[in-house]
């Protein structure tokens, strides 16, 4: 039992890593957002906006063994639609699960076509309770 859910972040090699989290779906977008908002002052450095955006969704949960994941450019389990987060794009996504056997996704288990597509910043005001930087 659980609540599974995976957020994946675009990298410029066009890589995704994939933070699984089995009871992440409550919550997921607001929580993604939060996430997304603290790391706004690296949006504009990929690795550091990942890192900041991974590390809150984790939060204290660093030294558990279980309960969040992390994967290249493959889900793990999942229960929800898939958050995407390009910040070199400075774009948030929301897909639809597909067959694992279908190699032509960029994501294993993920839909390349996106449900819907709109800005970060948008994403993160409506979701969020943390107030964006005015300039990024």
């Amino acid at each position: 039992m659980g609540d599974r859910a995976n957020f994946a972040f675009v990298q410029p090699n066009g890589n995704s890593i994939v933070l699984y989290g089995h009871w992440a779906g409550h919550n997921m977008l607001a929580n993604l957002a939060e996430a997304c908002a603290k790391a706004q002052p690296r949006w504009g450095d990929t690795s550091y906006a990942t890192r900041i955006a991974i590390s809150q969704m984790i939060g204290m949960d660093w030294s558990s063994e279980t309960g969040w994941g992390l994967q290249v450019n493959e889900l793990g389990d999942n229960e929800h639609k898939i958050a995407v987060v390009d910040f070199g794009q400075r774009t948030f996504s929301l897909h639809s699960a597909d067959e694992y056997s279908n190699k032509g996704n960029k994501i294993r288990g993920m839909s390349n076509i996106p449900i819907f597509t709109q800005d970060l910043a948008n994403f993160c005001e409506k979701y969020s309770d943390s107030p964006l930087l005015t300039t990024v």
